[in-house]
């Protein structure tokens, strides 16, 4: 009785949130490479030629940038690690900017040619890939949606147990039991093969999904997360630098010791990737640089370091490298969720597992059909004398 309720719950959730993971999947494997395809097709915006020139010095960067929008409040500097590739500037939102998705007012992001400053147009395919997100997350649904696709997320770490635990094989240590397909099957038998082969095949993927995934579905999944792992939780951004405060107080659009600040930072890290600099909320706040080592571990792997505002001694500098495991594991949620923490071959493989999230459903549903057909075939059956 106990595999029988496991099993109706398995169906019952399968052809309910079985729907909205088919749709989370497909637009999760669309922005497995956002970027690259970004990158495909805005040459001239997120990349520019090098023609033999130089980098403009990040103060220089600053300041022409803010003579090109001086109406605008500049929150913070993206530097490239890599020659032809732009620079990104932070803009804080103006006042009266309503809240985002994520319940904060949000600023305005623009490439820029690090060679002469020039602010670059939009990437072209960046509002599809933002709109496929929101899809992703909330179902572009606002609050409502965030709350059924942390259900659904929910309800794929049940199926990925109580798949295994409805499947398992009387020779469970035999892997072809486990993964061999049949392909002479056919009808019922196939699809159910289908469901349960290929399931195992991706289960392992779907469990890192759901319980990374479940980190920007509730607080108190997150929070738990945090304790743990033994994290300290991030306080949120305050300000402008953030672009998540639109009444804060304005300032110099570059601090009089921003080119100082710069060489105290080399003098600090000779070497780096990607370098981003936020600019702090008001004078006298202080800078903080976040940054990837030359040859990273993923894409989230950031250290940061901050430098006192007026002797621009280090206060604080974090490492990456240098933190426990389970702080590691807090900062690499996003790369563990793509499968970037795993490297190319991880995204691939976690894509391809998305997009066939469909699969499930469809031979669910057709399995969950073909058992109400019969049931009723066996009811309209004539009884035997």
């Amino acid at each position: 009785m106990f595999k029988n309720a496991i099993f109706q719950i398995h169906w019952f959730l399968g052809i309910t949130a079985g729907l909205v993971l088919a749709i989370v999947g497909v637009t999760g494997a669309m922005l497995s490479f956002e970027h690259d395809l970004l990158r495909a097709m805005n040459a001239g915006v997120m990349t520019v030629p090098v023609d033999g020139r130089t980098p403009l010095p990040p103060a220089e960067l600053v300041a022409r940038i803010a003579s090109a929008e001086p109406g605008k409040q500049i929150t913070s500097l993206t530097l490239p690690g890599a020659p032809g590739d732009s620079a990104r500037v932070g803009f804080a939102p103006p006042p009266g900017t309503p809240p985002g998705p994520g319940g904060r007012p949000r600023g305005e992001n623009r490439y820029v040619d690090p060679y002469s400053g020039a602010l670059l147009a939009p990437p072209r395919g960046e509002g599809f890939f933002r709109s496929t997100m929101q899809i992703h997350r909330w179902l572009a649904a606002g609050d409502t949606g965030k709350q059924i696709v942390g259900a659904s997320t929910l309800a794929l770490v049940f199926f990925c147990l109580s798949g295994l635990y409805l499947r398992w094989p009387r020779r469970w240590w035999n892997g072809r039991a486990w993964l061999q397909l049949h392909w002479r099957l056919k009808g019922r038998g196939f699809l159910r093969q289908l469901h349960v082969v290929v399931g195992t095949w991706v289960v392992l993927a779907y469990l890192v999904m759901s319980l990374t995934g479940l980190f920007w579905s509730y607080e108190w999944y997150r929070g738990g997360l945090y304790a743990i792992t033994g994290t300290p939780v991030p306080a949120q951004r305050g300000g402008p630098s953030a672009g998540g405060d639109a009444k804060a107080p304005p300032m110099a659009a570059a601090p009089p010791d921003l080119a100082a600040a710069f060489a105290a930072f080399d003098n600090v890290v000779p070497a780096r990737s990607t370098l981003t600099l936020r600019l702090p909320a008001s004078p006298g706040q202080p800078l903080e640089f976040s940054y990837l080592d030359t040859d990273p571990a993923h894409e989230r792997a950031n250290n940061r370091l901050v430098l006192d505002a007026a002797t621009l001694a280090v206060t604080a500098h974090e490492r990456y490298v240098d933190r426990p495991v389970g702080q590691k594991l807090m900062a690499s949620i996003f790369p563990l969720h793509s499968g970037g923490f795993f490297g190319m071959p991880g995204l691939v493989l976690f894509a391809l597992a998305s997009l066939l999230m469909p699969l499930f459903t469809i031979t669910g549903w057709q399995l969950y059909l073909d058992r109400r057909a019969k049931k009723k075939r066996r009811r309209g059956a004539p009884a035997r004398s």
